[in-house]
């Protein structure tokens, strides 16, 4: 900064660890150090922090001379979260969620941490400080900057002796399984498809029946008779949909644009996905109408501190599905709550959303349906149907997107599950929720009463009904010498 008549020094003090050595044991508790911070500056004021990305700005530095204290408790630990809550870092220091270090410029003093991860498997501590003076200043400062680097690094190395590196299983995402989804809460969004769910527009109510042999197989069955229990060792359901666009289902752009994407071409990486939840419960209440404005986005962002992320999804709470059960007799009303064109476009071109989702069969109330042929004239994939959205926290969960891949087809019937922290809850799972450490064994829960069908074609637990006597049947599967194998 010559025109300026500044000088910058900058120095970075760096303790680098091998995870391999024994001598290398974490004492556990808090370990914590604490740092001089120098500045010529009285005000103590940084900019912001360089054109790193992903990179925090530092803000407000420390007055000349305060003690900065860093706890080492707050950086990963092995079986701990690798990435630390900027919240819970002091307020002078933030860690990024991208573990950049920091570069600091400007007028002051800056303290910095970063964190590498690389395959070498070293854990490399940073300490750097940044300094722009008048350049006569140089000679008389420089014993200080020189005294502040060497305490630094002695300081850094003492308080990291007994620190161990993030086990390598956090590359391991069957670790991410064992240490977070195994205790988090599964919430299914899905409405089951059956010959008494509600449907929109012309669209045929399904039906369900006993399968059949489609051909004769000797000794084993007849052409055109139904499998059963007794006889064959198994049943098998015959469905006849009547349409792609029944229920919960992923829509796809091929539905309105004969050049979309139709479900073959949705990618494998729509699988698992972010998921923020908005809540406009109350204004669905006073209209019924009502349309997702780009004012009540913003109002969430404002609320819950976040920026909705790219390539996330967004699921519209209105509570509409509650009355779900109600429109089989009812009809599905023709007024519902929506998401206007303008928070369509809010979403995708300016925050770069995957898809939206919603509870109504529809994303758009209106007459000319503006907002779903916009979406499928750009090509954007979109979820309806949902339901109890009320059970997912409004950030911190993750989707699971699965369908039923119906090649070249225009909708989708879908599973889709939110998968939530269960420390965002202060109640005990509803029916339909489960938390994975439920099921690590594999096995599901068993009917009371033996499976028979109803009149509708489903099946249905039946108190009246006796149990098979499995394998009497000569060519029965799952028999050896006339006896069930489990």
């Amino acid at each position: 900064k010559a025109k300026e008549g500044l000088c910058n020094f900058h120095f970075t003090i760096m303790s680098s660890m091998a995870s391999s050595s024994p001598t290398h044991k974490s004492t556990g508790g808090k370990r914590s150090f604490r740092m001089k911070m120098f500045s010529p500056s009285k005000s103590g004021k940084v900019k912001e922090g360089s054109s790193q990305p992903g990179s925090s700005a530092m803000g407000r530095l420390p007055p000349p001379s305060a003690s900065l204290e860093i706890s080492m408790s707050d950086f990963p630990t092995p079986n701990s979260t690798p990435i630390p809550s900027p919240a819970r870092m002091p307020p002078s220091v933030r860690l990024n969620s991208e573990l950049d270090p920091f570069n600091v410029s400007g007028t002051g003093a800056g303290l910095g941490v970063s964190l590498d991860d690389e395959d070498t498997r070293r854990l490399l501590h940073d300490v750097s400080m940044s300094y722009s003076f008048p350049c006569k200043s140089l000679l008389k400062l420089a014993p200080i900057i020189l005294l502040t680097a060497t305490l630094a690094a002695v300081i850094t190395s003492l308080a990291l002796r007994s620190y161990t590196p993030y086990d390598a299983s956090s590359r391991d995402f069957h670790a991410i399984f064992n240490n977070y989804l195994s205790k988090a809460r599964y919430v299914d969004l899905t409405h089951g498809v059956s010959p008494s769910i509600p449907v929109e527009m012309a669209y045929p109510v399904p039906s369900f029946s006993a399968g059949k042999s489609s051909r004769a197989i000797q000794n084993f069955a007849e052409l055109g008779q139904e499998f059963t229990y007794e006889e064959h060792g198994f049943i098998s359901t015959s469905l006849v949909l009547g349409s792609d666009q029944l229920g919960t289902a992923l829509e796809v752009p091929a539905k309105w644009n004969e050049l979309g994407a139709t479900l073959t071409d949705i990618p494998g990486s729509t699988a698992i996905r972010p998921i923020f939840v908005i809540d406009v419960t109350h204004q669905a209440t006073v209209d019924p109408g009502y349309e997702l404005q780009v004012s009540d986005i913003i109002a969430f962002e404002r609320a819950h501190l976040v920026t909705i992320s790219l390539g996330s999804v967004v699921a519209i709470r209105t509570d509409f599905s509650k009355s779900y059960s109600s429109f089989v007799t009812d009809g599905i009303p023709s007024t519902f709550p929506s998401i206007s064109l303008e928070a369509l476009e809010f979403l995708h071109d300016t925050r770069k959303v995957l898809m939206v989702g919603y509870e109504p069969f529809s994303v758009d109330s209106t007459a000319s349906q503006t907002g779903a042929a916009w979406l499928a004239h750009k090509n954007r994939p979109h979820l309806k149907g949902l339901t109890n959205l009320d059970r997912v926290l409004a950030k911190g969960c993750l989707l699971s997107v699965g369908f039923l891949k119906v090649k070249a087809g225009t909708g989708g019937l879908g599973r889709f599950v939110a998968v939530c922290p269960s420390k965002g809850y202060s109640d005990e799972p509803e029916k339909g929720e489960v938390v994975a450490i439920d099921m690590e064994d594999g096995e599901l829960s068993v009917k009371e009463h033996p499976l028979r069908r109803g009149v509708d074609g489903v099946l249905r637990s039946d108190v009246d009904a006796s149990p098979t006597d499995y394998c009497k049947a000569s060519n029965s599967l799952g028999c050896v010498d006339g006896q069930p194998v489990w």
